[in-house]
């Protein structure tokens, strides 16, 4: 699935705990990696976008042992070997796990002592076949932004978005019907919380049993709901303030009086660079009116941001802290999919939201005509 910014994250651990006696036990989670005989490894978790690391060892002679690793409830993990150039994630369940991986076959991969993760495996077996579509489409359009075939595109943009609607139906129907399933949790937080409807996913949520509620997963979809609340039409836009590129901080607030667009971008991404192209038609038609754009860039190098913004000819706000995914804007206002944008009257408050800028231009221009 298209995980923009969800934009892609690192694999974690499952581990479960159906009752009070696995409550304060730890666990061993042992691996055997043909083809590779020593180097260092990090065991990691996510939490709300961040890899957190739990331990870390150097293996030799093919092997390594995570000791002592806490197990509360199935949680996703991964093992990061080689400084990032190998990667196993797998679900595990609250007992000592086996794993056998190899260095040159990252598809070969075996894992004793987890049904979490059988389950886990079925899943992305079913799911591969909209990922593989997605993948193809997505190498088609790489070539169409090169070649600046703008027509093609867009043509293939539309097919990726008629692929991903039939894969997020697919994984709506299984977290329903599955609600008392680890996977099904996992896979609403990572797969579709980016892309349905607040009340939608609220649904989802509710629906799951009451065995799955300690899980760090159901406590952070209700944080998330909780936060997308803050964010809808009618509410008052969360404040904040970013550099741009000249070091000077610029606030939302300070625009107040003017009607803004603010703007979640990239300039490494695609889609965002195209958008471009219309948000400069927008500002020249109604910055005269008393009309803005505050575009918050989410960058990891300061030079390629600037060197775009010369290549754009972008002439409107822009701001960016350097923090690449780790922004805090994007948890403040649950941006987790490039572009985003947010329509705001002259008083701050949130009048319209979504990725569709033909949508907000439609908003604008029955305002401002």
């Amino acid at each position: 699935m298209k995980k923009i910014l969800i934009l892609l994250i690192p694999v974690l651990l499952f581990l479960s705990c159906n009752n009070s006696d696995n409550k304060d036990k730890d666990y061993l989670l042992k691996a055997y990696i043909t083809g590779y005989f020593n180097g260092d490894v990090g065991l990691y978790k996510v939490r709300k976008g961040k890899l957190i690391i739990i331990d870390s060892l150097h293996m030799k002679k093919s092997k390594f042992k995570f000791k002592h690793v806490k197990i509360k409830t199935p949680e996703m993990l991964w093992f990061v070997i080689d400084k990032g150039n190998f990667v196993i994630q797998c679900f595990a369940d609250p007992h000592d796990m086996q794993i056998n991986a190899d260095y040159n076959n990252k598809s070969k991969l075996e894992v004793q002592g987890s049904k979490t993760n059988e389950e886990y495996v079925s899943f992305l077996e079913n799911n591969s076949v909209y990922e593989n579509k997605q993948l193809k489409i997505n190498e088609q359009k790489d070539l169409a932004f090169a070649n600046k075939d703008t027509a093609l595109f867009k043509s293939l943009d539309s097919a990726l978005n008629s692929v991903t609607e039939n894969q997020i139906n697919f994984i709506k129907k299984y977290a329903y019907e599955n609600n008392k399933s680890f996977v099904s949790l996992y896979i609403t937080l990572s797969n579709l919380s980016d892309y349905l409807k607040l009340q939608e996913l609220e649904k989802i949520v509710n629906n799951f049993a009451d065995t799955l509620k300690q899980s760090p997963y159901y406590i952070e979809l209700k944080d998330l709901i909780k936060a997308k609340k803050n964010v809808l039409p009618e509410m008052q836009a969360p404040d904040f303030s970013l550099p741009d590129t000249s070091g000077i901080a610029v606030s939302l607030s300070s625009l107040q009086g003017k009607y803004v667009l603010l703007d979640f971008s990239a300039s490494w991404n695609g889609t965002c660079r195209i958008q471009n192209k219309t948000l400069k038609k927008l500002y020249k038609k109604y910055h005269s009116s008393e009309f803005e754009i505050y575009q918050v860039s989410i960058e990891n190098n300061m030079q390629q941001w600037k060197n775009i913004i010369h290549a754009d000819n972008i002439n409107w706000i822009t701001v960016s802290d350097i923090k690449g995914l780790n922004s805090e804007v994007l948890q403040l206002y649950t941006v987790r999919q490039l572009p985003q944008y947010f329509l705001l009257n002259k008083n701050g408050i949130i009048i319209k939201t979504g990725n569709d800028l033909k949508e907000i231009e439609k908003k604008l221009g029955k305002i401002l005509s």
